[in-house]
């Protein structure tokens, strides 16, 4: 948060103020094809959950937690047929991420899963949420 602040020459609370009163408005009607599925720490000793459009790298939605619940109550707000579409899921080695997969009736033909070191991945997703905040954030003020 200091990082965006100092950027953006506002102060701290400013930031989280503004990130408390963002909301997502959600699209329940269509799913990208390919999507990624990963886990981050948005806060200390806190993890959350992030979807995004593999091809364009947008968001599709960030959950305050990672637990099965969580996630499988929000894809449950799309219909079958929209879940249907997506075809590729790229997710890490965290097995609870494919056996929700499997229970939301993805119909997943192929199945990527990382194993390689997260160095690169964490950074570019990292890249992208600052700069989505930052979008945000300029839009906001």
């Amino acid at each position: 948060m200091t990082d965006i602040a100092h950027q953006l020459a506002i102060s701290t609370s400013t930031v989280i103020r503004k990130l408390n009163d963002f909301h997502f408005e959600y699209d329940f009607s269509r799913l990208p094809k390919i999507m990624s599925w990963d886990e981050y720490a948005f806060t200390k000793g806190k993890m959350s959950f992030i979807a995004q459009d593999f091809d364009n790298l947008n968001i599709i939605t960030v959950l305050e937690g990672r637990t099965q619940a969580v996630i499988r109550n929000h894809f449950l707000r799309y219909d079958r047929a929209v879940r249907c579409q997506v075809k590729i899921i790229t997710m890490d080695m965290f097995s609870p991420y494919y056996d929700l997969a499997k229970q939301l009736r993805f119909q997943i033909s192929r199945l990527r899963l990382k194993q390689s070191p997260r160095l690169f991945h964490s950074r570019m997703l990292k890249s992208c949420w600052i700069a989505f905040t930052l979008y945000n954030i300029l839009a906001v003020l």
